[in-house]
């Protein structure tokens, strides 16, 4: 590990900016900067959980960072005192700067993000800096601060997401979609807000959110077994609904109930990374209603809507390093 005092304070700097080589392919291999970057980041997170920035008491924090340095299990045991000697220039500098960046009034800093795109047919699970569980669905992009501000918890979503909100009433969570935003405290709740979907729904299992709408500048309030459908950034309606159709997707289902057969082929879409055409309009139309595992094949899921339905039939259409095409067309009775 470098001693340098230059080589840690640019160290440093790159770590408050943001800047720690966190989105290297696994082709790429880490310098021994890229590194000791990892580490310094690593080592601020935990002294985040020893000392309090905004509330800064000097004998309280090293009381604090002492009985932690002394228990057998404390999370900065991995750094032995060996390490902690050469590096005490990079610890003083990240206190000092975390000092620096929460007390100096009128410094504006920079929001670092950390981004998860999910691909088609997987789904993701992250836990967020104030303890939130966010579940992701297929085709789902999130964007979300490396540390959340003292006023507010602010998240970005395009796609389907299942989270769980960490309690705080000094600090709400939003969750920003694309024609609409949610403000909570500390609940549990289905959000699809698809970009390319003309239609979102926020759905709510447990605790209270603020629904707030880009048109009209609409709010409306939920509680537990409502859902909301939004319609191009507009709120359409509220419905009183079991919670446990909007969030199975989770446990790895896909579930219709009357749902139009053109709400399922994008579902489909997304999750088994294919094409879904109509050759006859008048097919989106018809409802169907039951549960799928999504991990089956999609050959089996057409399958069993031809099955349901004695007006379709499904001919697909391979492609080589493309989406496969799937054609919807009406069966020949």
């Amino acid at each position: 590990m470098n001693n340098n005092d230059t080589y840690w304070d640019r160290i440093v700097e790159r770590v408050f900016q943001g800047d720690g080589s966190q989105n290297h392919t696994n082709e790429q291999q880490d310098t021994p900067e890229d590194k000791d970057i990892q580490w310094a980041r690593q080592t601020n997170e935990h002294l985040k959980q020893v000392f309090s920035w905004d509330r800064f008491d000097k004998k309280e924090a090293k009381l604090r960072l002492d009985y932690r340095l002394g228990r057998k299990d404390s999370l900065l045991q991995r750094f032995n005192r060996q390490v902690w000697m050469k590096a005490a220039v990079l610890l003083l500098a990240l206190i000092t700067g975390a000092l620096l960046h929460s007390i100096i009034p009128g410094k504006k800093q920079e929001t670092s993000y950390s981004e998860v795109t999910v691909p088609p047919g997987q789904m993701s699970q992250i836990q967020l800096p104030d303890g939130s569980v966010v579940w992701l669905n297929s085709g789902s992009v999130f964007k979300y601060p490396t540390s959340f501000d003292l006023e507010k918890r602010e998240v970005f979503i395009d796609g389907e997401a299942f989270m769980e909100v960490a309690h705080n009433p000094k600090k709400p969570f939003v969750v920003n979609a694309p024609s609409f935003a949610v403000e909570v405290l500390g609940t549990s709740f289905n959000i699809d807000a698809y970009a390319t979907d003309s239609y979102s729904s926020v759905t709510l299992v447990e605790g209270k959110v603020l629904l707030h709408a880009n048109q009209e500048k609409q709010t409306q309030k939920m509680v537990p077994g409502q859902s909301v459908s939004i319609h191009n950034g507009k709120i359409e309606k509220l419905t009183e609904v079991d919670t446990e159709f909007y969030t199975s997707w989770k446990d790895g289902k896909i579930v219709f109930r009357k749902e139009p057969l053109e709400e399922i082929a994008k579902k489909m879409e997304r999750w088994y990374n294919v094409e879904i055409q109509f050759k006859d309009e008048s097919l989106k139309k018809l409802e169907f209603s039951g549960t799928f595992l999504k991990y089956k094949p999609v050959s089996q899921v057409l399958k069993s809507l031809s099955i349901m339905s004695d007006q379709i039939d499904f001919v697909t259409e391979n492609r080589i390093n493309q989406k496969n095409i799937i054609y919807i067309v009406k069966k020949n009775n």
